[in-house]
């Protein structure tokens, strides 16, 4: 009776281990996605709106959600008016502090908080080139994250379901 409660419970841990991992997976998808969206935003509004990027964080706190809102309206509260930051220094820092709990990959939260320091070009067109970079590479690792999302999180059902019978099996 024990033994067959605690195949259970081991089989259940290991099957819950890998859904949570599917779930960071999924999670991933859906941060770079909402990424490079706010880039492509971000390049529209430095190329059409001809705004500053302080500016541009205002209005994307507006219109983004849950924690890239914060993130945002931090640095546009930071870097506007008088006695402001240094816009570079602050967006890195407030970045770090947005990125730093996502399921991202190292460079694509380099990437990001990269990103102001690159922005040092005086006219629109070098700014709006660069932040179209970021935008392209952001973009691409979503496309491929999500082409791959249905099998990787196969893989990792089934890898966590067969890690949770080989452990049943030997400690029972």
């Amino acid at each position: 009776m024990y033994r067959a409660i605690g195949f259970l419970c081991i089989l259940a841990g290991c099957a819950g281990w890998g859904h949570s991992l599917a779930g960071q997976e999924r999670e991933r998808v859906r941060h770079l996605r909402a990424l490079s969206r706010m880039l492509s935003r971000m390049r529209s509004e430095i190329s059409y709106g001809k705004h500053t990027m302080p500016e541009i964080c205002l209005l994307l706190a507006e219109s983004s959600d849950g924690c890239y809102s914060i993130c945002f309206g931090s640095i546009y509260g930071r870097t506007a008016g008088e006695g402001s930051a240094d816009f570079p220094k602050v967006w890195e820092e407030e970045m770090e502090k947005c990125l730093e709990p996502l399921p991202l990959r190292e460079d694509e939260r380099r990437t990001m908080m990269e990103l102001a320091k690159s922005l040092c070009f005086r006219e629109e067109i070098g700014q709006a080139g660069r932040v179209g970079q970021a935008e392209e590479f952001l973009e691409g690792r979503y496309r491929q994250a999500e082409e791959t999302f249905e099998n990787r999180s196969k893989m990792i059902h089934s890898v966590s379901i067969l890690t949770g019978l080989l452990l049943a099996i030997l400690l029972l």
